[in-house]
């Protein structure tokens, strides 16, 4: 057995199936070989993993290669189900999908990083790259800088002492007195820019989800290719969009608050 950061004990080779698992999640789709060299394990043990994994329905088989089984669903839906920020956003994430014409986003914040908890496309524009369950840095993403920007000092320190910041493009900030600096800046507007920080080509704006006491709830963002959103769009429009679609759900939030 190893042990976590905070001293417990961690069972090994469960560690290595979710590494397994993390693996298909990031390709797709391997065969037992690339696998092995993906997760630095002989292409026995993988294989042991693998027969395991299919037994109960988290991998499959697909053209002598191997890919995700639909199990995890089982626990991602339940997962989110249980989410308050989801049940109430939701439909204003659909309606702003709607609106924009773009990809919208219910982003939570979890260790450190933004995970899209929903996500809705126009059928015709399916051309961003997230989707469910989609775990990225917060420093290089609209909803990610909108997310810090609503913590506290000390719960910044925390998340930013984990390690480097990561440069996904050239635009992507990657010194801490830049990222702060920007982080002031979100707070005096109420909302983030990600100007093709974390993928080329792409553009994103977002806000803070809060409730009346500051807890925050996450994030809402508009993503799209930037031959679609132009400066006027990125900058006024969307951003007054994303602005009523936030207010409703913090109502909401409040009112089911009150509720209780």
């Amino acid at each position: 057995m190893a042990r976590d950061g905070n001293g417990s004990k961690t069972i090994k080779s469960v560690g290595n199936a979710f590494r397994v698992l993390d693996a298909l999640d990031e390709h797709e789709r391997m065969g037992v070989t690339a696998l092995a060299d993906e997760v630095g394990l002989s292409k026995g043990t993988v294989h042991h993993y693998l027969a395991t994994l299919l037994e109960h329905d988290f991998v499959e088989r697909a053209d002598g290669e191997y890919q995700l089984g639909l199990r995890p669903l089982t626990y991602g839906g339940a997962v989110r189900e249980r989410e308050t920020v989801f049940q109430i956003g939701k439909e204003s994430v659909d309606r702003l999908a709607k609106t924009t014409g773009e990809t919208a986003r219910l982003v939570v914040e979890r260790h450190g990083y933004g995970i899209t908890l929903y996500q809705s496309t126009r059928h015709d524009r399916a051309d961003i790259n997230t989707h469910l369950g989609t775990q990225e840095d917060l420093h290089s993403t609209a909803a990610g800088k909108a997310m810090l920007a609503a913590m506290d000092g000390t719960r910044i320190d925390e998340v930013l002492d984990w390690g480097a910041l990561h440069r996904y493009t050239d635009g992507t900030i990657v010194e801490e007195s830049s990222l702060r600096a920007e982080l002031d800046d979100i707070r005096s507007r109420g909302i983030a820019f990600d100007d093709e920080e974390q993928f080329e080509g792409v553009r994103c704006v977002a806000t803070a989800l809060v409730t009346e006491t500051d807890e925050l709830l996450g994030a809402i963002s508009v993503s799209g290719p930037v031959e679609r959103i132009d400066d006027d769009t990125f900058r006024r429009e969307i951003p007054q969009e994303i602005r009523n679609v936030a207010g409703v759900i913090e109502v909401n939030t409040a009112y089911l608050d009150w509720m209780e």
